[in-house]
């Protein structure tokens, strides 16, 4: 950003060309940032996926409708949300 606060008689064209450089860089990685969040997305959707198929393995193994594979209950464990930890 800038220090000088420009005014509609005071900026330049170079002035307002690093203007927006400055909100196309911001733009940009924004646009990186919701990428990176949308593939994170879908990682854990086929994560959840593989859960279910581990789940749906084991109960067809035991015939036991209600049968939880370990191992997806471990990943599904570590992917829930924190407990809050503050103090009262």
């Amino acid at each position: 950003m800038t220090s000088k606060r420009h005014t509609a008689d005071s900026i330049t064209d170079d002035a307002l060309d690093a203007l927006y450089e400055n909100a196309n860089r911001g733009w940009r990685r924004g646009d990186e940032w919701k990428a990176r969040a949308e593939q994170a997305e879908a990682a854990l959707e086929r994560l959840t996926e593989w859960c279910d198929q581990l789940d749906q393995g084991l109960r067809e193994l035991l015939k036991d409708r209600t049968a939880v594979h370990p191992v997806a209950a471990h990943v599904r464990h570590r992917l829930a949300e924190p407990k809050e930890n503050s103090a009262p």
